[in-house]
């Protein structure tokens, strides 16, 4: 593709790149003070879950969650924080347009566009000699399409399970159910036959086209639990103080299913 076929991007896509590369650049300078930061994709899966939880989670209760210490030692500095903040806030902003615009196919410029990497398209288009050094000292095959987002997206989910109980209602219970099945889909490996290369269409096979459809369907069970959440406002009643117990845990009644698959349905 010449310069010239190449396409110009929008003035949406220009403030979320700039947006997506000054939180980059935080999580850079946090990685030098802890190699086990998350990449961004995976903060790009609890946002997504965090606009589509029942109540606003704040930056005092996640960045404990996710970085295992007080939100006020997660940053270097004052400034540092405030980049980041700046940048979250408007990675959320951007995230919520998208949920909230009336999209019915997802190559709409306002559809949901969370911001992934083909790490498998990525590593595969790089010269051999590059190649060996992205890997070396990784275990495994790096993760496959969205594998990092729903990480995220389960993470919170899991994290603060109360505020995603199923409602009474059975049938907005199995619509949950389903919309989440479809994120924890994403979590499995990408065994399928590779077909494309979501990195560099030129490069090669990288994914299946099983893992690009489930990536597709995966994208509208977030605008269902989005409505959802919308719909039934803050969870109410009294607040549970035993231990919480999350979507893939064993359930406490002791049937040996999943938590999810029995009494969380």
């Amino acid at each position: 593709m010449t310069d010239a076929d190449t396409p110009t991007p929008s003035a949406a896509e220009e403030a979320a790149n700039a947006t997506l590369d000054t939180l980059e650049d935080v999580l850079d300078e946090l990685r030098e003070r802890d190699v086990d930061t998350p990449q961004w994709e995976f903060f790009e899966g609890l946002l997504t879950a965090l606009l589509c939880t029942r109540r606003a989670v704040g930056e005092d209760e996640w960045l404990p969650a996710v970085f295992g210490r007080p939100a006020d030692e997660v940053f270097a500095s004052p400034g540092q924080r405030t980049r980041w903040q700046m940048g979250w806030l408007a990675r959320e902003a951007q995230l919520r347009a998208a949920l909230e615009a009336p999209v019915e196919v997802l190559d709409d410029e306002r559809a949901l566009n969370p911001a992934v990497t083909d790490w498998r398209g990525l590593l595969a288009s790089l010269p051999e000699a590059d190649r060996a050094d992205a890997t070396a000292g990784q275990d495994g095959p790096p993760p496959a399409l969205a594998q990092v987002w729903a990480q995220g997206f389960l993470f919170a989910v899991d994290r603060w399970a109360d505020d995603w109980a199923p409602p009474r209602d059975k049938e907005i219970a199995a619509s949950m159910a389903d919309a989440l099945d479809c994120v924890e889909d994403l979590l499995a490996d990408d065994t399928g036959t590779p077909a494309l290369n979501l990195y560099d269409p030129d490069g090669p096979p990288s994914t299946s086209e099983a893992r690009f459809e489930a990536w597709g369907e995966a994208l509208w069970a977030v605008y269902d639990l989005y409505a959802i959440a919308r719909s039934l406002g803050p969870r109410t009643g009294p607040v549970r103080h035993e231990a919480k117990v999350g979507r893939n845990d064993p359930c406490p009644c002791g049937s040996g299913k999943k938590f999810k698959k029995c009494h969380g349905a």
